[in-house]
């Protein structure tokens, strides 16, 4: 699963008390003078135009080490060997008709008792079905959670057995809470079951992770059980079906409606049962003979390539590297409404949520090809071989996560990989502040818990570590012996280690005490000196970490030795909490990189004079080295001397170079903006990358003012493939003529569509220009990107308190609109935050105006100005109670964890 959290930034300082969300990294002090941090190994700036997929806030959470709780894996008593379902629905009132067929055998024990999951249904019948398919009923309790049944009789291990039950799932009365990660937990969804609202299509899907396939049939809902599967769909014929496995039959019904069978013929866990119904185009490709089919909606059709055609590469890529053919079938990806995660690995049915629905222009701003990958990745681990329990779920995430690793690495090469380990590492540090858990973990409070950057992005990152300790053939071969060895069934992160101990013949019990049942993460300090008598470089490296949070570490890291700007290697392991290394040299070392290889998941401090940054900035091998010597040399951007290095950066061969140059260089851009211009230009119109030629774009437009030339520059960039582009192309316009900006808004409108949008509501909430809120209520319906409709929100209510009492009343019913009904809740937030603005405004002007009235000439007014004083006092005041009784009554219906705790001031 790739669940989707986008970083979002509280703009309002609200009187409601709305705790600020992550801000944006503040850039280190730019006054050291001599010597620079060497950067906590990998702690970057993230500049990537994409959204993160980022949790939000964790002030909230208890050290899980201080629970006491266990979490064991699921006790297995009886075995589902095979699950035959039939299903209908009653679409209109959200309820599925299934019949379910399961045979069963105990796992060891005789037992003569079953108790499967089922949640909120209504049950039937409960059957044994005997030779001739005889039903015989069975006595059973349900409490509406797990159905028990009475056998009748013992069976043993030897004996399988066949019950049958019939029943209604009310999806709607399930009370299983959501997560931050999952948001909901009804296991089957129903968008527009009434086909009221025309922006949507009516659809029918489900989301099984962690235990919630229960919610639409009877089951054993664990993740180390394993079955086959066959589901026959009835529906209206009108709409295609989508499960696990082949389609074996579809068959016409007189009553208008189809019934499709589905067979699964390898055993898979539960969770991973799946169904999309829709009105989907289906677009099909194939891998060495096997179907793979995109369903996505029919305006997206004729893009449907574009946004999954990279499929059979990467499975022909993953089926290489890995040792092990794709397992399955088929491959179909399918995109859903209003989905409550990011995407679903669905053994051979991955479900994305509409986001990843992008026109060509669109893409090359940002796309979701890190989501494509990563869940097919899932068909290995996670599908294939499935986590025993939910503390082991990095054998399913971690593993995930590390695929984009690998996709990217082969496809683009190691600079765009590595850009997307520093985003990784990024993203776990941010949650490592907070929150401290071993990567194994048994006492989480619930099992949604696991669902965090630990899981993923930390896991990941161990993975890549112990890629570069074994080396690339002892590491895949490992990879290669756990699936086969484990395939089909379930497993535990010990088998992990011992199938890498057996290619590699080292007991690693070592790497996986500190990694996997350990939490935190080393903190070095280094020290690097040179002793010319015995011409040795001294270097002391020091473990600082808490050891009540993190242990002392075993850490192999290599050693990179410049020597007249050439390198030379060789490996060192700290492996003591303060430890002192002499290497050896003809002469003093031009410069020594720790961590050459920069896979240290951790924070080392070595210091660089500008001379050593300057040197690792032209001379390093990676990305890394270059973007490290970067942020170094950057806090010494005003420097003489340091322009031709400041303009390297932004002819750098890989573009988060350029892009983090940029965004780095305001000031000295301003203070010798005749120097840069050329190259500013040049970036702008000539950047094989869309982010950069925006940013180049934006800086330009920083610095312009009422410039016909200028003007005319950004102007032609309107017609720039990029939507991100033309919106900051529209910015510089608007800098260097707001008035033919004005005149040309009229036709840009018309055809506007993503990041320009959003460039255009920013210009109408900045300039007031009257009779625009009704636009702009239109283009929000049109912007897909998450990120950009929180802002649009924003801009929204900007604008709309920039305008006339009239408008201000009207528009302050959108915002509780959204404030109450937007399916995400970071968009129920924004317009929260914009209803807060309207009372912060409010109060403010009752304030004035109370001072006001109080002041000598208030006083002294006469009779009509204060009548009229106090009927505007009077209305401000009914303004303000109006918008409290708005702000309660929404705060009383929220129902999102996440959004009541931001809300409650993260208690």
């Amino acid at each position: 699963m790739n669940t989707v959290k986008f970083h979002i930034i509280v703009c309002a300082s609200s009187v409601l008390a709305l705790i600020a969300l992550p801000s944006c990294k503040n850039h280190r002090d730019s006054s050291k003078k001599d010597t620079q941090s060497f950067l906590d190994s990998a702690v970057f700036e993230n500049v990537d135009s994409i959204a993160n997929l980022e949790e939000v806030d964790f002030n909230w959470l208890n050290e899980q080490s201080k629970n006491q709780r266990y979490n064991p894996s699921a006790k297995r008593i009886n075995d589902i060997i095979h699950t035959q379902l039939e299903v209908s629905f009653d679409i209109p009132k959200k309820q599925l008709m299934g019949k379910a067929r399961i045979d069963i055998k105990p796992y060891f024990a005789p037992t003569d008792s079953l108790v499967l999951d089922a949640k909120a249904f209504t049950v039937q019948r409960v059957a044994m079905i005997g030779k001739g398919d005889v039903l015989t009923d069975l006595p059973y309790i349900y409490d509406k959670l797990q159905l028990h049944i009475s056998l009748g009789r013992k069976f043993t291990r030897n004996e399988n057995y066949r019950v049958f039950i019939q029943y209604v799932a009310n999806p709607d009365s399930v009370k299983t809470p959501g997560s931050n990660a999952i948001t909901d937990a009804k296991g089957l969804y129903f968008i527009d079951p009434k086909e009221e609202d025309p922006k949507k299509p009516t659809q029918i899907w489900t989301q099984g992770e962690t235990e919630s396939s229960s919610c639409w049939f009877p089951t054993i809902d664990k993740p180390n059980e394993k079955m086959t599967q066959e589901i026959t769909i009835t529906v209206p014929d009108k709409y295609l079906t989508l499960s696990n496995g082949l389609k074996t039959l579809s068959k016409k019904n007189a009553d208008g409606t189809r019934s499709d069978t589905w067979k699964m013929d390898q055993p898979h866990a539960p969770y991973l049962a799946m169904m999309a119904i829709g009105e989907f185009a289906v677009v099909k490709d194939t891998w060495r003979k096997i179907p793979v089919d995109y369903y996505v909606e029919k305006e997206f059709e004729p893009y449907a390539k574009n946004i999954f055609g990279k499929t059979p590469e990467m499975i022909e890529f993953f089926t290489t590297r890995l040792g092990v053919d794709y397992p399955w079938p088929k491959y179909s990806q399918v995109v859903v409404r209003d989905y409550v995660s990011g995407a679903m690995e669905n053994t051979s049915a991955t479900l994305f949520g509409e986001f990843v629905q992008q026109t060509p222009s669109e893409m090359l701003d940002g796309n979701f090809e890190d989501v494509v990958s990563h869940e097919l990745f899932h068909h290995w681990f996670g599908d294939l071989v499935t986590c025993e329990s939910w503390a082991n779920l990095t054998l399913n995430e971690s593993f995930a996560t590390y695929g984009e690793y690998l996709w990217r690495e082969f496809k683009y090469g190691r600079d765009e990989a590595d850009q997307h380990l520093q985003e990784d590492f990024n993203t776990y540090l941010e949650e490592s502040f907070q929150k401290k858990v071993n990567l194994v973990r048994f006492n989480y409070e619930t099992r949604e818990d696991m669902f965090d950057r630990h899981t993923y992005q930390k896991g990941g990152l161990i993975l890549h570590m112990l890629r570069k300790y074994l080396g690339d053939e002892a590491f895949f071969e490992g990879l290669k012996i756990y699936l086969i060895e484990n395939k089909f069934q379930a497993a535990e992160f010990h088998q992990l280690r011992l199938a890498f101990e057996k290619v590699s013949g080292e007991d690693l019990n070592w790497f996986f005490n500190e990694w996997y049942l350990d939490k935190g993460h080393p903190i070095l300090n280094a020290n690097i000196s040179w002793d010319e008598t015995k011409k040795e470089s001294i270097v002391t490296i020091e473990q600082t970490q808490d050891l009540e949070s993190a242990p002392q570490y075993k850490l192999p890291l290599d050693v990179d030795i410049y020597e007249k700007g050439v390198a030379r290697r060789l490996r060192i392991v700290v492996d003591s909490l303060k430890q002192t290394f002499r290497i050896p040299a003809a002469t003093k070392p031009d410069l020594l990189v720790l961590d050459a290889e920069h896979q240290l998941l951790g924070k080392l401090d070595q210091q660089l004079t500008t001379e050593e940054a300057q040197l690792l900035f032209y001379k390093g091998k990676t990305y890394l080295d270059r973007f490290i010597a970067l942020d170094i040399l950057l806090d010494h951007a005003s420097e003489p001397g340091m322009s031709e290095v400041l303009k390297s950066a932004l002819r750098d061969p890989f573009w988060n170079i350029r892009l983090y140059a940029l965004n780095r260089l305001d000031e000295v851009i301003a203070q010798n903006f005749i120097d840069f211009k050329p190259l500013l230009v040049q970036l702008a119109k000539n950047d094989s990358k869309s982010s950069v030629r925006a940013a180049a774009f934006d800086k330009l437009a920083n610095n312009t003012h009422n410039s016909e030339e200028d003007f005319s520059l950004f102007e032609v960039a309107l017609k720039d493939s990029s939507a991100l582009v033309q919106g900051t192309a529209l910015k510089g316009m608007y800098a260097a003529s707001p008035e033919k900006t004005q005149l040309a808004l009229a036709s840009i409108e018309m055809t506007a569509k993503g990041s320009m949008l959003s460039s255009i509501a920013a210009i109408y909430a900045n300039s007031a220009v009257a009779g625009k809120f009704e636009y702009l209520k239109d283009a929000y319906s049109k912007i897909t990107n998450p990120n950009e409709k929180y802002l649009f929100i924003q801009m929204m209510g900007k604008y709309a308190l920039s305008q006339d009492e009239t408008i201000k009343t009207s528009a302050i019913q959108t915002f509780d609109n959204m404030a109450r009904n937007e399916d995400a809740w970071w968009l129920r937030l924004a317009g929260i935050q914009v209803i807060a603005e309207y009372q912060m405004e409010y109060s403010k002007k009752l304030d004035q105006l109370n001072a006001e009235i109080a002041s000598p000439e208030g006083l002294s007014a006469s009779e009509s100005v204060k009548t009229e004083k106090l009927k505007e006092k009077a209305n401000l005041v009914a303004s303000i109670a109006q918008i409290e009784s708005m702000l309660t009554s929404i705060f009383a219906a929220e129902k999102d964890s996440n959004l009541i705790r931001i809300l409650s001031g993260g208690q």
